[in-house]
């Protein structure tokens, strides 16, 4: 009786070791995101979040602003997250609620979401992810209305309903303008988080810091604070205005060259990590998830399409 309650113990230790090393496994170092981005992650800490610890194989040698070490402490591909409960068409769009069964590591989780799938031109998407229940903070600029969604658009959009996640992708030639399958969704009261893959590693913009004009991250992993400060210019560091903007170039199969962009409408004091895979995580500590993707497909277009959203000078 003994000796089968010990096989027994043994093979139940055996699955769940399995199970853990099928959830946590990653292909390379770049697919991982931080699950403590905390100063001191220790395993202890790590574990206590139902997140990965594992040493990567090789640390970032790159040298630019404030280079992030990949991170020991990852999200597992079965990480509590949302899920889709209702969709309905709307006269702008989608309108879609979000539940999630399971509190996780941060205070005060939302677990019901709303998000409202905007598609406001041909080139212009609006993703905008709300408290269900109670009206949170958002700034107070005065955006155009889109009330009726565009008869034709140059962008596909797709919804995964378990986990919940969105793909947007440019119609001419499949590649993605925002993926957010790559990390899970969080939401809390102080602690907001959405990922997407980048169609490239070289983007411009993320506004103000002193910096290179490209943003390279095919080996490096990077970390932008956004908190508008009144300081001498130094290398990296955030300054008196805050862009949360980026125009990411395309690489296309065919080798056509294009771009798009995206804006985080959101005045909360954010950090923006950008890493290798490639792909960019947008963390802030208040307010809604108000997105913005603009499809291009030139610079020029883009940068226009970002202006008909925030205005110009007169």
């Amino acid at each position: 009786m003994a000796c089968s309650l010990f096989v027994t113990s043994i093979a139940i230790l055996l699955f769940v070791s399995y199970t853990y090393a099928q959830q946590c496994e990653q292909p390379s170092n770049v697919s991982r995101f931080d699950c403590h981005p905390e100063n001191d992650p220790t395993i202890d800490k790590c574990l206590e979040r139902k997140c990965c610890w594992k040493s990567p194989s090789q640390q970032s040698n790159s040298i630019g602003f404030r280079d992030l070490h990949v991170p020991s402490c990852y999200y597992p591909s079965d990480f509590p997250t949302y899920e889709v409960t209702s969709s309905s068409p709307t006269d702008f769009g989608q309108r879609i609620r979000i539940l999630k069964t399971q509190t996780t590591y941060m205070p005060h989780d939302i677990l019901d979401l709303t998000v409202d799938l905007i598609y406001e031109t041909e080139q212009r998407f609006r993703i905008r992810i709300y408290d269900s229940i109670y009206v949170r903070y958002e700034v107070p600029l005065q955006v155009p209305v889109v009330e009726k969604k565009a008869d034709t658009t140059d962008y596909d959009v797709a919804v995964k309903s378990k986990p919940f996640s969105l793909l947007v992708t440019r119609k001419s030639t499949g590649v993605i303008l925002f993926d957010s399958s790559v990390s899970p969704l969080m939401f809390a009261d102080q602690f907001i988080k959405i990922s997407t893959r980048l169609s490239s590693p070289f983007l411009y913009g993320l506004g103000e810091h002193r910096q290179s004009l490209l943003i390279n991250v095919t080996d490096s992993w990077k970390r932008l604070t956004f908190y508008s400060r009144n300081f001498p210019p130094l290398e990296n560091f955030n300054l008196y205005g805050v862009h949360p903007f980026h125009i990411n170039l395309e690489q296309a199969p065919n080798n056509q060259t294009s771009a798009h962009g995206q804006f985080f409408l959101n005045s909360n004091a954010m950090d923006i990590d950008l890493q290798p895979l490639p792909a960019l995580t947008y963390t802030t500590i208040g307010g809604i998830i108000d997105l913005y993707i603009f499809t291009g497909p030139t610079v020029q277009n883009v940068i226009e399409q970002y202006w008909d959203i925030i205005g110009v000078k007169e």
